[in-house]
């Protein structure tokens, strides 16, 4: 059961940044806004990211810098107090992460430097910051288990504001729209039996279809939700997770790594170690400790997957 092309990036961003050369307070040599390239703009990234301003969609290279990171920028800035907090990286904002760096250096999140993916403009399909426009891409649905007639949302990039043709089992369509180009919300077909059907996409730009990453959705008469983390808190190195939908066979994905099995819970209640996930051992080695980040935590079960991360502080 594959719910989230995304999962393998959370691990991914956390790995290889606290593996890099750390952030430093001179690296920023001049403003920065929308359109802006670089290494300024990636360590900007990489700062928003680590402090849980900025979450970087599947596939989108660290470098350019779009809508997205404008409005984490400004959420940073009215969080800090600089006015303005419109979104612009001028000298105040250079001045405030600088001393906030120097105060706490942050482990950086590489970012491959692609020049092919920058972002490109199409009038039918907004843009997300650097993602390819011309190229649709499914992410995920959810809920994942749902009734006939149940509505249904899709995340992924490159959908069409007029016309998105959505295939359950490459059967008979489903159309629909998209106001942003990133979500379309589509009914389940009320003709489809039980059983779990593989998504895909298809509109001008072209087809979601790809082999090595199946979106599925399970269509039933008795759906039931999936996990949901209401709170979270961590005591030496256990966490702690209260919230709903836990089954006894729980999966962890986090920007540690996963869960090493199934983690069982009450229902809802769930614990776990923060020693115990797979990338933990190669990370302490590196940080010993010394670092706070933000723990992005997904649960996974037969019911399906939290709908967005829950962010815990930690430090590592």
């Amino acid at each position: 059961m594959r719910f989230l092309s995304l999962l393998v990036v959370l691990s991914t961003v956390f790995v290889s940044g606290v593996l890099a050369t750390s952030v430093s307070a001179e690296s920023f040599d001049t403003n920065l806004t929308v359109g802006s390239r670089g290494s300024d703009v990636t360590t900007l990234q990489q700062f928003l990211v680590l402090k849980g301003y900025l979450q970087m969609p599947l596939g989108v290279p660290f470098g350019y810098f779009g809508p997205l990171t404008k409005r984490a920028l400004a959420r940073w800035q009215a969080t800090n107090g600089i006015s303005p907090a419109v979104g612009y990286f001028g000298p105040i904002s250079r001045a405030a992460i600088a001393s906030q760096m120097a105060a706490s250096p942050v482990p950086p999140v590489p970012a491959p430097s692609n020049p092919n993916l920058s972002p490109s403009i199409e009038i039918d399909t907004p843009s997300v910051l650097g993602m390819r426009i011309n190229r649709v891409m499914l992410f995920r649905a959810f809920p994942f288990e749902a009734r006939p007639g149940d509505l249904v949302t899709l995340d992924g990039s490159g959908f069409s504001k007029t016309l998105n043709k959505v295939y359950f089992n490459g059967g008979t369509p489903v159309t629909a729209t998209s106001t942003n180009g990133i979500t379309l919300d589509i009914s389940v077909p009320t003709n489809l039996a039980e059983g779990e059907y593989s998504l895909s996409v298809s509109n001008v730009l072209g087809s979601s279809d790809n082999p090595d990453i199946r979106i599925l959705v399970k269509v039933t008469n008795n759906p039931q939700p999936g996990p949901a983390i209401e709170s979270a808190s961590i005591v030496g190195d256990t966490v702690t997770l209260i919230g709903k939908g836990f089954t006894s066979l729980n999966n962890l994905f986090t920007t540690l790594g996963d869960s090493s099995g199934p983690v069982s819970s009450n229902g809802t209640t769930l614990t776990f170690r923060v020693a115990d996930l797979s990338r933990y051992d190669q990370i302490k080695q590196f940080t010993m400790g010394k670092y706070q980040a933000s723990l992005w935590i997904y649960v996974q079960n037969e019911h399906g997957i939290n709908k967005d991360p829950y962010r815990l502080e930690i430090i590592i």
